[in-house]
């Protein structure tokens, strides 16, 4: 089943820290019961979508993995599902929701090593045309550069997006549209999920009417855009299998543009694509897991999802058999100093964590129930081969178990 997209009031970041060896507390942790009821199906459903996932991929053209953008896990698990293609021998090319097809001549730069991280995002417009915090995807672009796999823009300029938005599809002349074709109509379960998501933007209110637009014309104004948009990325897709069938053709798209309707109507890029002739589609989102069940991404180094709300940084999850999880980090607590350092953003740990020597032992100052308190953690040079439980308890795969403090 596909799910709309649901709308992010705050980042939520995934700490991706190596397995710790935890040093004494000032206060010892509280130790959490095996939840294995609760985490068996879960874990055993994502584990199955991971063994699968080879031979759905051979049998596909292409194969879109919907993210939350300000998701750290979705996009964990999305270089989890290119890697597990990867190794299954599935040749591959990736395209990108996040850059506009006319900027592709400088993803092709940094695709051949051109030219390095910071001058890509520079010269990619990058903070203008995206916006969100680029070390969500740094570690998939890193990815598919070192394993050869094509680089794909799929996007619209912002300024067509715009034009779009302020009059509709038919104010803007085909010879105008950046080549995009005509895209086809929008069912009525995916309009009136876009009728909401146009209203949580603030449609229906007064600053929906500027310029005398009223609110219907506004509407279609707003879902013609999204249809841009899902033709545009469809139509980069169609041309990528049909230039190169031999290869799987993954996307990186918002969950919101992946809808499906009801009794399992076709809607968003994937009605694009099969507008286009392309029909042999899937579309895969994470599955849901369990906070406390959820395992540290493969190669993490604390496990820690972080939010950033004001000038705070908060504990919003911890993944089971982590570092943060051995150090007694909890759900609330917040992070005020990373090594004696003060802290405002995630952005800002997630950095410091990712420097730190491993020789050295890390200090963090928590704040638990307006008391302080410091963790101090010791981050070993080699990442751990596994973060699940001893055991295999809560259904995580056997694996080494970060000692408790």
């Amino acid at each position: 089943m596909i799910h709309p997209a649901r709308r992010l009031q705050r980042q939520e970041f995934a700490l991706l820290l190596l397995t710790a060896t935890a040093l004494p507390l000032t206060a010892p942790p509280p130790t959490a019961a095996p939840l294995p009821q609760l985490c068996a199906a879960p874990l055993q459903a994502a584990r199955a979508q991971q063994e699968t996932l080879p031979a759905l991929g051979r049998g596909m053209q292409v194969l879109l993995l919907g993210e939350i953008h300000t998701s750290g896990a979705d996009h964990a698990w999305q270089l989890q599902s290119l890697e597990t293609l990867q190794r299954a021998g599935v040749p591959l090319q990736l395209g990108l929701e996040m850059v506009p097809a006319p900027r592709q001549p400088v993803l092709d730069r940094y695709a051949r090593g051109q030219i390095d991280e910071t001058t890509f995002l520079r010269e990619v417009g990058w903070a203008e045309v995206w916006g969100y915090d680029p070390a969500l995807y740094l570690p998939l672009l890193r990815w598919a550069r070192r394993q050869g796999v094509p680089l794909l823009a799929l996007n619209v300029e912002p300024a067509l997006v715009k034009r779009v938005r302020r009059g509709g599809l038919a104010a803007v002349p085909k010879a105008e549209r950046q080549g995009i074709g005509e895209p086809a109509p929008a069912g009525a379960a995916y309009r009136e999920r876009l009728r909401a998501s146009w209203q949580a933007h603030g449609g229906d209110q007064g600053a929906s009417r500027v310029d005398g637009v009223g609110g219907g014309r506004d509407l279609e104004a707003f879902i013609d855009s999204q249809r841009l948009r899902d033709r545009a990325m469809a139509e980069r897709l169609a041309a990528a299998h049909r230039a190169e069938p031999q290869r799987l053709v993954v996307a990186l798209i918002g969950r919101g543009h992946l809808g499906a309707g009801e009794g399992g109507a076709i809607e968003g890029v994937p009605a694009q694509l099969q507008d286009l002739g392309i029909r042999q589609t899937a579309v895969l989102l994470r599955p849901e897991v369990p906070p406390p069940c959820s395992p540290a991404p493969p190669g993490a180094r604390l496990g820690a999802y972080l939010e950033s709300e004001g000038d705070q940084v908060w504990v919003r999850r911890v993944a089971a058999g982590s570092a943060a999880a051995a150090g007694g980090l909890q759900p609330g607590d917040r992070i005020v100093a990373v090594n004696d350092e003060a802290v405002q953003r995630a952005g800002q740990v997630i950095r410091r964590v990712a420097n730190h020597p491993p020789e050295k032992p890390l200090r963090l100052t928590l704040e638990r129930a307006g008391r302080r308190r410091i963790v101090v953690l010791r981050l070993p040079t080699a990442p751990a081969a596994n973060p699940g439980n001893a055991n295999g308890e809560n259904g995580a795969t056997p694996g080494p178990r970060a000692p408790s403090p």
